[in-house]
């Protein structure tokens, strides 16, 4: 966790401007390490992603983050018949890309709910408040790397044609709006990245599909803040 302090004194005062000044210092380090703490593994950016990540992830092996910050981790394994549940899910070929994105969007879902069940983590709320509630809440970067990991388990098992799966993106500088991570995929043909950001809503809902551009300029959906 990111924690952001001075060293720097106030400069040379006398009497009340000195108390003041002494004053106003100690509540700008606090307000610094509050937003910090707020922020938590969000303020994280891609390498710490991609770091987590599992490059080549198998249904019956692959590992989930939880707690922030990917504190914690789970082994899961999927059954055959689990999985096939997952590839029903394209039963019916989506016909361009934006049909497969919604196809996607749909199996994240349920593969959230399988791995959920499985973990613990089907208590995972929408968002994620300043501290986890218990271990299994999930801040974005745990979201972001575990849709990630499903986005190429479904790619890896040949069920993605019209997309690859893209890097982990990020948004947000502290100064201009909260920091924010989201898993991306990107259309073969014309290179259009696209966010599968499941970090909005709770466990086992599909994510949120919106270009990249739009996601990066600060989007949300109604009533959320990241």
């Amino acid at each position: 966790m990111l924690l952001l302090t001075t060293n720097q004194t106030p400069a040379n005062a006398g009497g009340d401007n000195s108390f003041n000044r002494n004053r106003m210092y100690r509540h700008g380090r606090i307000s610094i390490l509050v937003t910090t703490l707020l922020l938590g593994a969000c303020a994280r950016g891609q390498d710490f992603v991609v770091s987590h990540t599992e490059a080549t992830p198998t249904p019956a092996n692959f590992t989930i983050c939880h707690g922030y910050g990917c504190l914690h981790k789970a082994r899961v394994e999927i059954s055959p018949a689990g999985w096939n549940k997952v590839k029903a899910v394209f039963a019916k070929a989506p016909q361009n890309a934006s049909e497969e994105r919604a196809t996607i969007a749909r199996a994240v879902a349920l593969l959230e709910k399988k791995v959920g069940s499985a973990t613990g983590t089907d208590v995972d709320e929408a968002g994620a408040s300043l501290f986890a509630k218990n271990k299994f809440q999930q801040d974005c970067i745990d979201e972001t790397v575990n849709t990630t990991t499903y986005l190429r388990l479904l790619d890896r098992e040949n069920l993605l044609r019209f997309h690859n799966v893209g890097e982990a993106a990020w948004r947000g500088q502290f100064i201009d709006r909260w920091p924010h991570n989201t898993a991306v995929v990107v259309e073969k043909e014309s290179g259009a990245a696209y966010t599968m950001d499941s970090w909005f809503y709770a466990n086992g809902v599909e994510p949120t599909v919106v270009p990249l551009a739009k996601w990066k300029s600060g989007w949300s959906p109604p009533k959320a803040s990241a």
